[in-house]
């Protein structure tokens, strides 16, 4: 951002009361330095009027932009704790399934091998000739 340029005051100059005799000489100096001033102080206040309420919408709008940018920031962190709840709860339900899958695969494994173990096979005999 850019900073503000503020103009400096002029402090308003005594008005002189000397008596100007010829072109040139110090009361005619101090004359000139006066309206110098004067127009100076006058194009101030004028600029002045013309840049404050641009200036005060400038600063308006930086708090807006504030205001905007503290809101998406809290937005944002929302959406990334929701994010990471709902791949927490997915990964909780995958690992479920596969337990219960190895537990059912480990539990058909244990029949099958008690039943195989229970009814063993009996070896073929030939056929006797009748």
């Amino acid at each position: 951002m850019q900073a503000m340029i503020q103009p400096q005051p002029v402090l308003p100059l005594p008005r002189p009361d000397c008596l100007v005799w010829y072109a040139g000489d110090p009361c005619d100096d101090l004359i000139q330095q006066y309206h110098q001033a004067a127009e100076q102080r006058d194009q101030q206040q004028w600029q002045l009027s013309l840049t404050a309420p641009l200036q005060q919408q400038i600063a308006d709008q930086q708090n807006q932009i504030k205001t905007l940018q503290l809101k998406l920031d809290s937005l944002t962190a929302e959406a990334l704790q929701s994010d990471a709840r709902n791949q927490a709860f997915l990964d909780g339900v995958g690992a479920f399934v596969g337990v219960s899958l190895a537990f059912l695969v480990a539990i058909g494994g244990f029949r099958r091998l008690a039943r195989n173990s229970l009814n063993p096979k009996h070896e073929r005999q030939p056929a006797s000739p009748i």
